[in-house]
């Protein structure tokens, strides 16, 4: 009897936890009411329509963050690729300082020694393995095993 093995197809999507909102919406929608609440809270020396209208925008703007988002990307990841794209550099420039570099040693002359001597061959253990009256340049025979 064959076994039957289920495969999820949705490993890209986000778990919707509250009123269809992932849990990056609902961290976002968050931090959007928290800073609204602050800034009418903590702007006391604002008069009170100022205050309103302060906090209504930061409400706005998390709901934003948190809701829209094009090209099925969030808002914070356009901002971010606009900030990197406003900050590096759009043309790159060749520098002569960078091909001395790739120059061999004055002092090397001819072809460099491409043979590998690794330090751990011969130590003491694989002596043991092998045996120590068993000479080192025997080659090693692999025969296949009947089951």
């Amino acid at each position: 009897m064959p076994r039957i093995y289920e495969l999820p197809t949705h490993l890209q999507v986000e778990d919707q936890l509250i009123a269809g909102l992932t849990a990056r919406q609902l961290v976002r929608l968050m931090i959007g009411a928290s800073l609204a609440y602050g800034a009418y809270d903590q702007a006391a020396w604002l008069p009170g329509e100022a205050r309103l209208v302060l906090a209504g925008i930061l409400a706005t703007v998390g709901v934003l963050f948190a809701l829209l988002q094009p090209a099925g990307r969030p808002l914070d990841q356009w901002l971010l690729a606009a900030a990197l794209f406003v900050v590096l550099p759009r043309r790159l420039t060749w520098r002569t300082g960078a091909v001395t570099l790739a120059r061999p040693h004055p002092q090397q002359q001819g072809w460099a020694e491409l043979e590998l001597q690794p330090e751990w061959l011969e130590t003491e253990p694989d002596r043991q393995v092998r045996g120590a009256d068993a000479p080192s340049s025997r080659p090693r025979v692999f025969r296949r095993l009947p089951w």
